[in-house]
């Protein structure tokens, strides 16, 4: 039963209801069950590849030169800079890039022109540049900053580099640990931290509100790293959208109703006679218990999934000296 149908069927059901109206209580209907406990439509697994130093030109830095100007959000390409820049395809897209002096801070890149009037390629900025300019400088231009990989992403379930054999942190650091720690994101090496940095902020961006997380030590090196995740789970949206298995539309109906007859008896003014009208509060509790029904009838149906996911991984310490491993019973790098 998709979206549209539901609303319609609860605003025929419940006088005075308005379809959109029954959109949005659907929604919330949902929400309510999606954050009362978890399903397997949560679980997921994912994963990241560091595209490492791009346009590599020496040790530690990118082919060519550029311009950098204080105050200004333009960065412009020597010839060989220019032509390295042209010839990329991706991907990913060079916007997914940052883009540094050595030493100094990271820049995201928000837009990138082949070539200027003069010919030579530019990169625009998230924020004008405010560290020392000039021409023929050298650069580094890679990724630090890795998008979550749906929007609904809620925390991480477990975390592994694949190719060192360990497990990675993402609980113990934040920012303000790093700027402690490696103030000027000078240390490269294989990363060992996940480390939320913000929401993803910058204009034009494909995963644009979806949260940013920096992989430290930055990684200058093509290399896999493979995570399990927890999300909020599908949403009902468009017209044709369904409710995910193993909930049932009945179970997100008897939900919004609960709501709504909550919300009508919130509405009764203080002049309604005694005894007219619906009793509000005795069909919002019926409800109620209808949904608590087809909830854990769904649940029950959901638990063999659920575990089945569970079973399939073991969290491994980074303080136990205990090395991460594909053998049966540990965290599984492949699928169900």
């Amino acid at each position: 039963m998709s979206l549209n149908t539901m609303a319609r069927r609860l605003s025929l059901e419940i006088p005075g209801v308005a379809d959109q109206y029954a959109v949005t209580l659907l929604q919330e209907a949902l929400h309510h069950i999606q954050d009362s406990q978890l399903w397997s439509f949560q679980l997921n697994d994912g994963g990241w590849l560091t595209p490492g130093l791009l346009f590599p030109g020496g040790p530690g830095v990118s082919l060519g030169t550029v311009t950098f100007t204080p105050y200004s959000n333009q960065v412009i390409g020597d010839a060989t800079a220019t032509a390295a820049w042209a010839a990329y395809v991706g991907p990913p897209l060079l916007t997914v890039f940052q883009i540094r002096s050595p030493f100094y801070s990271l820049y995201n890149i928000v837009g990138y022109t082949r070539t200027n009037a003069q010919g030579f390629g530019v990169i625009t900025l998230d924020r004008p540049w405010m560290e020392p300019g000039g021409a023929l400088q050298s650069y580094m231009i890679y990724q630090a900053y890795f998008a979550a990989p749906v929007s609904d992403f809620k925390r991480f379930i477990a975390a592994r580099d694949t190719t060192n054999n360990w497990p990675m942190d993402y609980w113990s650091k934040s920012q303000k640990d790093l700027a402690f720690e490696d103030p000027q994101r000078t240390i490269f090496d294989s990363p060992q931290y996940i480390v939320f940095y913000e929401e993803d902020n910058r204009p034009n961006s494909s995963t644009f509100g979806y949260p940013l997380y920096e992989l430290w030590p930055h990684q200058l090196s093509v290399m896999p790293y493979s995570f399990d995740y927890l999300r909020r789970g599908p949403q009902l949206v468009n017209p044709g959208d369904q409710v995910p298995f193993p909930l049932t539309e009945q179970a997100v109906l008897w939900q919004a109703k609960t709501d709504i007859y909550e919300y009508k008896e919130a509405q009764k003014g203080e002049n309604v006679e005694r005894g007219s009208g619906a009793d509000f509060k005795f069909l919002a509790l019926a409800a109620e218990k209808k949904a608590k029904q087809h909830i854990k009838t769904a649940s029950d149906r959901d638990r063999d999934l659920v575990d089945m996911y569970m079973n399939k991984f073991r969290r491994d310490s980074n303080l136990t000296g205990e090395p991460f491993s594909t053998e049966t019973g540990s965290l599984n790098v492949g699928r169900m």
